[in-house]
């Protein structure tokens, strides 16, 4: 696939690669995804659905604000925020916070850039002399771990986050010149793939890149040729070492189609989803992302598993969709301005209206992040709202609970962050043979398996191991070398009752198919028999 900015519309959606050595290498971080849905129990049901796409939803009325506990549960787990002075707050749900940093960065609308550990244990925010600080949650000393964070993209993008397992961070940082790449004098054509680009790349340009940290501030990796692209946004999963990241022609506001990465990897992978505002679901099972529609714009859902995109709804705007943690909906901004609150199902039907009352001001969730409590009872938003000029940030934080139609304000402050945790499923692998041969047979894949799936040795990708489920067992011994466009080796399969018990000779394709599933597929051979026979295979690993 060619290097290309954005088009108009979200079409056709696929994942490719530049070398089949980076498709194992990504695929074998890409593997690590969960797939618990309806993980949270705490979450009530989603609202009832409707085959329908349209913007109308339905209204709420009789919403009620209170901090009485007999009310009902009331919002826990750690929360920072950021204030209008750049004082860093941290808090146990709504309950006052203690200011343990200051001098935090401050963006358009007066919002911060802040995220919570997963552990819950440490804070990072992006200081206003362009630091990435750390500062334990309970309070402390805070620790700068770099000093090239871009401050530009606060409040319009996400610029920072953390890993599922709270030891790294991935952050905006500042491009220079040693970091990019050599440019051929003579242009690749377009058939040769990844680094090829459709339009002149202005010179001596440099944008921004990603970059991520340890705590205690050790390089881990450099994402990107500033050269070529910079760097705006990043969205990270909740579960795996995986992020999407957005990303526009240097020097330029043309956007590239969405790219995928790893800290396992300085290798892009792009995509051809042109789309704004991703995030991931919390299950694993898709991904949701905000393209233009005719006239306005339109969520759409993509799954991981299969890549089919289902659009849930239209509006004439929609910004900073969010998933539940159980993954069952999203709530989002609509409306003019994104004046309008809004929850979904996650499997599409008609939205509901779930705004709080009118105050002075128009309100808008354009600005700053929607979030969920850890446990799926509150969405936490700042007070965003348009007066007599553009929209500013500040005032009493809200903790929603779409259930009870419930608000339980916070403190005050421009932007406020919620903790998001993993949910790991199972892994399994998949295996399909069709032809005159057939077979279907999944496979559990343990720890010690899951670590030997790709090994690197030299410019050779290999896949190498057993598998064992009651009776069936399955041996596979695969290898691509760089560049090359093709899998080959061997899959021994034993199932006494599906009567099989032969190898075959494969030949396939590797490929990540959506963002949670390594899939191999091609031609199996078996010369067990005479004649020999042949026909289709497809191997799938995936969580969930």
């Amino acid at each position: 696939m060619s290097e290309q900015p954005a088009s108009g519309a979200v079409t056709g959606l696929g994942w490719t690669f530049g070398g089949l050595f980076a498709v194992l290498a990504v695929a074998a971080l890409l593997f690590m995804v969960i797939g618990s849905p309806f993980g949270s129990s705490s979450s009530s049901t989603s609202p009832a659905v409707a085959p329908t796409s349209a913007s109308q939803g339905v209204t709420t009325t009789g919403l009620t604000t209170t901090t009485e506990v007999n009310q009902g549960p009331l919002p826990t787990d750690r929360v920072a925020y950021v204030t209008q002075t750049g004082a860093v707050l941290s808090g146990t749900g709504a309950e006052p916070p203690t200011e343990v940093a200051g001098s935090a960065a401050l963006g358009p609308s007066g919002l911060g850039a802040v995220a919570v550990a997963p552990t819950g244990d440490l804070i990072a925010y992006f200081r206003n002399d362009g630091a990435l600080v750390v500062v334990p949650s309970a309070g402390g000393p805070p620790v700068v771990l770099a000093t090239d964070a871009v401050l530009t993209g606060i409040g319009s993008h996400t610029v920072l986050a953390w890993d599922p397992t709270g030891a790294q961070i991935a952050y905006i940082a500042i491009g220079t010149a040693a970091m990019a790449e050599p440019r051929s004098v003579d242009p690749k054509p377009l058939s040769a793939g990844q680094g090829v680009y459709r339009v002149p790349l202005p010179e001596g340009v440099f944008g921004n890149v990603v970059k991520v940290v340890d705590r205690t501030g050790a390089a881990v990796i450099r994402i990107g040729d500033p050269s070529t692209r910079s760097m705006v946004g990043l969205a990270s999963s909740n579960s795996d070492d995986l992020m999407l990241l957005e990303s526009v022609i240097p020097g330029t506001d043309h956007p590239y189609t969405l790219a995928a990465a790893t800290s396992g990897s300085n290798a892009l992978t792009p995509t051809f989803l042109s789309a704004d505002a991703p995030t991931f679901s919390s299950d694993g099972n898709f991904i949701i992302a905000v393209g233009p529609d005719k006239g306005g714009k339109e969520m759409i859902r993509v799954a991981t598993d299969s890549l089919d995109r289902t659009t849930l709804v239209s509006s004439d705007q929609i910004c900073a969709p969010s998933v539940s943690p159980d993954s069952t909906r999203i709530v989002y901004g609509a409306g003019p301005n994104c004046s309008r609150l809004m929850l979904i199902s996650a499997k599409g039907g008609r939205p509901l209206e779930i705004t709080p009352p009118a105050q002075p001001g128009q309100a808008s969730y354009r600005a700053g992040d929607l979030s969920w409590t850890a446990d799926g009872r509150f969405i936490a938003f700042a007070d965003c709202r348009s007066t007599d000029g553009p929209v500013e940030c500040n005032g009493p934080v809200t903790f929603l609970d779409p259930d009870r139609l419930l608000a339980v304000p916070g403190t005050i402050a421009t932007t406020v962050a919620t903790v998001s945790r993993p949910l790991l499923g199972d892994l399994r692998l998949t295996v399909v043979l069709a032809g005159p041969i057939e077979y279907l047979g999944t496979f559990p894949v343990d720890a010690e398996s899951e670590g030997e799936l790709v090994e690197v040795d030299g410019s050779t990708s290999i896949v190498n191991l057993d598998l064992v489920n009651g009776d069936q067992q399955l041996s596979l011994d695969l290898q691509v070398a760089q560049g090359s466009k093709f899998v080959t080796g061997q899959m021994t399969l034993v199932d006494p009752n599906k009567g099989i018990n032969r190898s075959f000779t494969v030949v396939g394709t590797a490929s990540v198919i959506g963002l949670r599933v390594a899939s191999i597929s091609g031609i199996w051979i078996s010369t067990d028999d005479l004649p020999f026979v042949s026909g289709k295979f497809r191997i799938g690993l995936k969580r969930g």
